[in-house]
């Protein structure tokens, strides 16, 4: 979705309300990106707020598993022309932050493109470290809780290796690469 700046001068009180509804092929989002925004327009430049929803398929990072996520995220950003940035090209950085490194540029061309503006939103909110919640039960074939590895220490005294006979997820197979000479030593 794109919007003119022109058209939004043109609009009472430099301001327009929308619906806003994609879906955002990118993402990891299964259902279309829902919310209400706001674009208004000032001597300043153009400033973008609202909400957006949507539902995340994530994999989570510990047991594999595919799990689900409603993500709600706050829009407020603010584009102001390209002179701005050029005033302020004289101040020096040394490291800290000025007021000018929290606005982005208006487009040389007019265009807004809210799509992308949302999208970039809906990729910080993703989470960088997926987990199912507090009840992961963790890596596929590892114990749970005590009772579990308990019984598994008392069969591996019986034969005197700590085999698993459950079938190795493979997913994780690839992992046994990693340390061949492991098998060896627990088949002597």
């Amino acid at each position: 979705m794109k919007v003119h700046i022109d058209h939004l001068k043109g609009m009472p009180h430099h301001r327009l309300d929308f619906a806003f509804r994609e879906e955002l092929s990118e993402t990891q989002a299964i259902k279309p990106v829902l919310g209400d925004l706001t674009l208004m327009w000032s001597a300043s430049g153009v400033r973008i707020e609202g909400q957006i929803k949507t539902l995340l398929k994530l994999q989570c990072d510990r047991c594999l598993r595919p799990y689900f996520l409603s993500l709600s995220v706050d829009i407020d950003e603010r584009l102001v022309p390209t002179s701005f940035f050029e005033l302020n090209e004289d101040e020096k950085h040394d490291g800290e932050l000025l007021r000018g490194d929290f606005v982005e540029p208006l487009p040389d061309d007019g265009n807004l493109d809210i799509s992308d503006i949302v999208y970039q939103a809906v990729t910080l909110a993703t989470p960088t470290f997926c987990s199912c919640g507090d009840e992961c039960p963790g890596p596929p074939g590892r114990a749970a809780d005590g009772a579990s590895s308990e019984k598994a220490a008392a069969n591996s005294k019986g034969n005197g290796s700590k085999t698993d006979d459950r079938p190795i997820d493979p997913r994780w197979k690839n992992l046994k690469t990693l340390f061949p000479n492991e098998d060896s030593k627990e088949n002597s």
